[in-house]
């Protein structure tokens, strides 16, 4: 996983992913194949819980459940410290400033690919706070647009500063234009339905599924931008896992920031302020829409957000492949399939036979017999020679 990489080296990854890749564009690839990955939200308390903070812990408890399936890529950690014993290390931190008289805490960490220790919101443990982790209107905003088609969805952190964030947005909105016109499509990418006709004639080779796309969501050049302000309460643990990830974005709290989102939540490195340049909009937009690499997924730029969005349901069943594989020799399976079927009976042959039979070759052990009357005849041979 590389959640921090520079607008500037996009354009590399551009001419690399040429090389080797699939036709489906890294935006819908992502979307249709990644999983995202898990947060994991920490319950620190001591002792028991009263009605309120069960009722919020039970939200959090199963928006994690595989069971119940709401969709968050979240997972659930508790540690009541008057019963534990050790605590996992990367919860240490949290826990060894909890008081006993401390009300009960969430601590909300970045999936452990990330490798950031440290979490990336705390809060107490309130039923506001639990839905505020798992969902918020913004994200509900950006799920619809990425499902309606939008290519990858520009969110404008605005500084506070309303002439800095209004330039900001403007030259964004005038950037991403001109990426929307000379961005193209990769050719060779296959609607589901036209798999089947193109696999059809006698003379064509099988197609390539990574080229087949897997979702009924429109394919098509399209960028939107959504501005929100930096304060706004709704938001602030959604920003705060867009921000504090980066080093970079994190310290520098003054400016506007505009941040790429798209497959499932996937973000990138975001533009500061006068970072938010022609060449950058361009960078990035020509990285999301070229063809993917297929390679996996952590090996690609970005990181995943936390959204409750049940996005299988929006794909093609089987068709979900979250990681590429090296596709078989090509003809194997037939070949596999035309052999006859063996009996147990034949299966249990002895190994000279069935090479025998599979090759029509003689194996080393029918030499052997030769060789021996061959050293007798001569011995017999030598002997009576001597003996003359």
């Amino acid at each position: 996983m590389k959640p921090s990489t520079p607008f500037a080296f996009l354009t590399g990854l551009v001419i690399i992913q040429q090389a080797w890749a699939c036709q489906v564009p890294v935006f819908r690839y992502a979307l249709e194949r990644w999983q995202a990955d898990d947060y994991h939200a920490v319950i620190i308390h001591q002792g028991t819980l009263d009605e309120e903070q069960k009722k919020a812990l039970e939200i959090i408890d199963e928006a994690a459940s595989p069971l119940v399936d709401t969709g968050a890529n979240l997972s659930l950690h508790k540690v009541d410290l008057s019963s534990v014993s050790s605590v996992e290390p990367r919860w240490q931190s949290e826990t060894s400033t909890f008081k006993p008289d401390d009300p009960p805490r969430i601590a909300l960490y970045y999936p452990s690919s990330t490798g950031i220790e440290e979490p990336l919101w705390t809060g107490d443990l309130t039923i506001a706070n639990a839905k505020a982790i798992i969902d918020s209107p913004l994200r509900q905003k950006i799920k619809d647009q990425l499902l309606s088609g939008t290519s990858n969805v520009w969110l404008l952190i605005q500084s506070g500063n309303e002439s800095l964030d209004q330039e900001a947005e403007r030259r964004l909105r005038k950037f991403l234009d001109q990426a929307s016109e000379e961005t193209k499509l990769p050719d060779g990418i296959i609607p589901l339905e036209k798999a089947h006709q193109l696999r059809s004639g006698p003379d064509e080779g099988p197609i390539d599924m990574d080229d087949v796309l897997r979702s009924s969501v429109p394919l098509k050049i399209h960028f939107s931008t959504i501005a929100v302000s930096r304060n706004d309460p709704a938001e602030e643990i959604f920003i705060s896992m867009l921000l504090k990830h980066s080093p970079r974005m994190r310290s520098v709290t003054d400016q506007p920031v505009a941040i790429p989102i798209f497959g499932r939540g996937r973000v990138l490195e975001g533009m500061i302020g006068q970072d938010i340049t022609l060449e950058h909009t361009l960078g990035a937009s020509s990285y999301l829409c070229s063809a993917c690499s297929c390679q996996v997924k952590e090996e690609n730029p970005g990181l995943d957000m936390l959204m409750a969005v049940k996005w299988n349901d929006h794909m093609l069943g089987n068709l979900i492949v979250e990681e590429r594989e090296l596709p078989p020799l090509e003809g194997i399976g037939e070949i596999i399939e035309s052999q006859p079927a063996v009996s147990p009976a034949q299966n249990q042959q002895p190994l000279e036979t069935q090479e025998k039979e599979d090759d029509g070759s003689l194996s080393i052990w029918d030499f052997v017999p030769l060789c021996l009357i061959a050293i007798l005849a001569f011995g017999s041979f030598y002997l009576r020679r001597k003996s003359d």
